[in-house]
């Protein structure tokens, strides 16, 4: 499974409800802590963290994905080619379910894609599901704003409710909202609006 979407989304914690409900342990595993500065070290960790997850009996999930299987049209040196094609055989002959994670879908080589038998991308909340999302965190009616705040995630909820628990305004709808506002604004890719905020 590829899971890909903006960050905050909720795709690692998809991976992990997904597991609880198969039973399984989940060995998680960020591109970082596969990366190896030496040559041929990357695929020696992938192969080691398909093995573990294969011995195990876990569901093995690769964060981070793009740097794993970054596109090879675009690879400068043979380890990078040579990582994603590691990557690749695992992937074709792991006995047990797996997922990819990444914010930047497009980066995957082309070929990564056939190999994922499902392939789901999270996007921001609708204006229904923030208003829901609102009523869930913080059990309050939502003012009207938040339904205008096209780059919501669950993410985002989460941080504002944590941001305004330590600052004792969990009761506060509008602001609560303008904390949700600063972090659709803090986001690098948010749509730029024309003219006058209110």
């Amino acid at each position: 499974m590829c899971l890909q979407g903006p960050p905050g989304t909720g795709k690692s914690a998809f991976v992990r409800y997904l597991a609880e409900h198969l039973g399984l342990e989940v060995v998680q595993k960020r591109a970082t802590d596969l990366m190896s500065m030496w040559v041929g070290g990357t695929e020696q960790r992938i192969a080691a963290a398909f093995a573990e997850a294969r011995d195990t009996g876990a569901f093995l999930v690769f964060d981070e994905a793009d740097s794993l299987l970054a596109d090879r049209r675009f690879a400068d040196r043979s380890w990078e080619i040579s990582q994603v094609n590691e990557m690749l055989t695992w992937m074709e002959s792991h006995p047990l379910p797996f997922a990819c994670t990444t914010n930047f879908g497009e980066h995957l080589d082309p070929v990564t894609l056939r190999r994922f038998v499902f392939k789901v991308t999270l996007d921001y909340l609708s204006p229904a599901q923030a208003e829901a999302a609102f009523r869930g965190y913080f059990a309050l009616t939502p003012p009207a704003q938040v339904a205008t705040l096209t780059t919501l995630t669950p993410g985002d909820f989460a941080v504002v409710h944590r941001k305004a628990e330590i600052l004792d305004r969990l009761t506060e709808p509008e602001t609560l909202v303008a904390m949700l506002r600063d972090e659709c604004d803090a986001k690098p890719d948010r749509p730029r609006a024309i003219g006058f905020r209110p």
